[in-house]
């Protein structure tokens, strides 16, 4: 064969792997030990210093232990700052030197000029009618205080005899308030009496407190969280039902109709602010509301006579001179001289006070944060909001009557809630809506 390799050449072939290996396997590897590379190539290599170990771990000495007094001379305690009032059972400031129910590191408070009095301290206590005192837990801040004397009833005993009723409420309203009362009890320890604060017959307040001893000091804190000057009202109930037939023998002896069950029942007033505060938030509040409900009442009657006009008819409020006078007081109303009736009603026009000008208009009365003092008339202040928002739907209800009667398709941002009802049928239950919500308002607001 004549591609066929030569024997000697095979074997020069077969022999090169083999002497690449000798050849590897000869060089020299790399040096594990420092001292095994030569001093003259390259930068010398120093060795780090290795510090010396001692033989003994030198002792620490443990730190001396906090102390609470270490702890209260480290981060001392931030005082309180309390203005207190002192008021008469008919809300009245009284006069300079009346000794108050709390006692400071030089004894019982008195109030200075004008019934009032303002003090910084840290130590602080509530004092009960037969001395006994409680340490004022309240927490870092400026907190008012309203102290209120209790005027003797007279006649029969009470479960409770009243002294005094303090209201403790930081000044910005960011913490609970304390409602602290003292007086003192002939009911025998252990007895439960149940505790209401009232403002007219709304419950602010209910909790049930046990006797101890003759003297009463309940402190309780409140869940109200928004406060307005004025009186408020206590009742505090014991249920003779609730007891032995032994105890009620025994009670007896101080409320003869306890063997004959039922509740015993006392009273006494609080006093938030005195009567001077009570009257300018009166007046806010009775400003804001009339404001508000003459909006609502002109904004009807400038819908109802601008759908009737359109409509071509004439709106019977008209025949009402004083609710046309309000009516044109209204500052939109010269927006009706310029709609138009019939084919010549201006839509344009309609829509622009339908959809920005009204509502713009309401704004002011539809926040929640802008009603005064809301936790006075609660219920007001729900249906104004109420209010407001029912009269928006009417202004787009009486829209698609207008639209529907002129022969326009309803626009898309017209109002129909109850197709099976018709427009027209439910524009009358919108007015009767809000007409009713009007008069809701004017009774709770009544004095």
């Amino acid at each position: 064969m004549k591609d066929r390799i030569h024997p000697p050449l095979w074997l020069l072939i077969m022999l090169l792997p083999i002497g690449g290996v000798l050849f590897l396997m000869q060089q020299p590897t790399a040096p594990t030990n420092l001292d095994s590379v030569p001093k003259d190539r390259g930068e010398e290599i120093v060795e780090p210093a290795v510090p010396e170990v001692p033989e003994t771990v030198p002792e620490v000495e443990p730190l001396d232990p906090v102390t609470p007094a270490a702890v209260d001379r480290i981060i001392p305690e931030l005082p309180r700052i309390l203005k207190i009032r002192a008021l008469s059972y008919s809300g009245e400031l009284l006069p300079a030197g009346t000794v108050l129910p709390i006692d400071d590191v030089d004894g019982p408070l008195r109030t200075g000029a004008g019934g009032e009095v303002e003090v910084q301290s840290t130590d602080l206590y509530w004092v009960g009618t037969a001395g006994e005192r409680q340490r004022i837990d309240l927490p870092a801040g400026t907190w008012i205080l309203d102290c209120t004397f209790q005027q003797s009833q007279g006649g029969d005993p009470q479960p409770v005899a009243l002294k005094w009723v303090v209201l403790a409420r930081e000044q910005q309203n960011q913490l609970p308030a304390q409602w602290i009362l003292c007086g003192e009890t002939p009911l025998s320890a252990g007895l439960r009496l149940l505790v209401r604060l009232y403002y007219k017959d709304r419950v602010l307040q209910g909790s049930y407190e046990t006797t101890e001893r003759s003297s009463i000091l309940w402190t309780r804190s409140l869940v109200q969280d928004s406060w307005f000057a004025g009186q408020l009202s206590i009742r505090i109930e014991w249920d003779a039902n609730l007891v032995s037939d032994e105890v009620r023998q025994q009670m007896a002896t101080v409320w003869p109709a306890a063997t004959e069950g039922g509740t015993w029942t006392g009273e006494g007033q609080m006093w938030v602010d005195d009567p001077q505060v009570f009257r300018t938030q009166q007046r806010e509040i009775t400003r804001w509301y009339a404001g508000a409900l003459a909006e609502a009442e002109a904004s009807r009657d400038l819908l109802l006579v601008a759908g009737a006009a359109a409509r071509g008819r004439r709106a019977s409020l008209l025949r009402d001179p004083e609710r046309v006078d309000e009516l044109y007081e209204h500052p939109l109303a010269p927006v009706l001289d310029r709609l138009g009736r019939g084919k010549a009603f201006d839509f344009k026009r309609w829509r622009k006070l339908i959809d920005e000008q009204l509502p713009g208009h309401w704004e002011q009365w539809m926040k929640e944060e802008s009603i005064p003092y809301p936790q006075r008339h609660p219920a007001a202040s729900r249906n104004i909001l109420l209010l407001f928002q029912t009269l928006q739907k009417y202004s787009r209800l009486e829209s698609t009557i207008v639209y529907e009667e002129l022969g326009k398709p309803r626009h898309k941002h017209d109002f129909v809630a109850n197709v099976d009802w018709g427009p027209a049928t439910e524009r009358k239950q919108m007015l009767t809506r809000i007409r009713n919500y009007i008069s809701s308002i004017r009774e709770e607001l009544r004095p």
